[in-house]
């Protein structure tokens, strides 16, 4: 059958054209799925691998943010709960919510944006967890960030309204009349002694999602769907 097959095989010029285009396009974007996949997992295990390590006191100066980037540290300074800054989010449950983001005035260092964590919509208002501010000087434990690049999907800040998409640190600073934020902001841990009504932290997402493998072998599969077709379309019976 295969000495049959390869007998009546006689590809015309166009089609042939259009089938190694696509053939050859399917074939690179299965590579690619594959180098995201390498390149995800080295992320990964290098955000499990900081966050496995010990919790540190967070330094009144970094050098090098991107170095601590997703380790667990301890900030201590005197959170403004009069100036909190909205940013909508989902709960690692998927609820649609708000994060609230206070600065944290620290006695040695620039002041640093804490992300407090989660809260419902009906506690949006400050008013309605008002026994849930901590006063005075205190410690948050958290995940210490980068500014997170913006996407092209995100709808941009509306500062007038103070509703915030995307971490903006300047023009954070901006909007609550600081000089200057340290150029990292903290996602705060969850907190078992915190009050009712707090804003439930730990909803730092740790691992990127990693799904490459599967769409690798999709592809691969459509560029051998795409040959076979081709070749069974340009089989040709001999003329007697």
């Amino acid at each position: 059958m295969l000495g049959t097959l390869i007998r009546d095989f006689r590809p015309r010029f166009w089609p042939s054209v259009i089938a190694g285009v696509g053939v050859v396009t399917l074939l690179i974007l299965g590579t690619w799925q594959i180098f995201r996949m390498v390149e995800k997992q080295e992320i990964n295990g290098l955000r499990a691998q900081r966050l496995a390590e010990p919790v540190a006191a967070l330094p009144a100066r970094l050098d090098d943010p991107m170095a601590w980037e997703f380790r667990r540290v301890t900030a201590r300074g005197t959170p403004n709960h009069a100036r909190e800054l909205y940013l909508p989010c989902r709960s690692q449950r998927g609820n649609e919510g708000t994060c609230i983001l206070v600065p944290l005035m620290r006695a040695e260092g620039l002041p640093v944006l804490i992300n407090r964590g989660w809260v419902p919509p009906e506690r949006k208002d400050p008013a309605r967890r008002a026994n849930a501010q901590p006063v005075g000087e205190v410690s948050f434990d958290g995940v210490l960030r980068v500014s997170q690049q913006r996407t092209r999907f995100m709808p941009d800040n509306d500062p007038g309204r103070n509703v915030w998409f995307a971490y903006d640190l300047p023009a954070m600073a901006k909007a609550l009349g600081i000089a200057e934020f340290a150029p990292f902001y903290i996602e705060s841990a969850i907190d078992p002694r915190a009050p009712p009504f707090a804003p439930v932290g730990g909803q730092t997402r740790f691992q990127l999602p990693d799904n490459h493998l599967g769409y690798a072998f999709t592809w691969f599969a459509l560029a051998i769907a795409l040959f076979v077709i081709f070749v069974l379309s340009q089989r040709q019976e001999p003329t007697p």
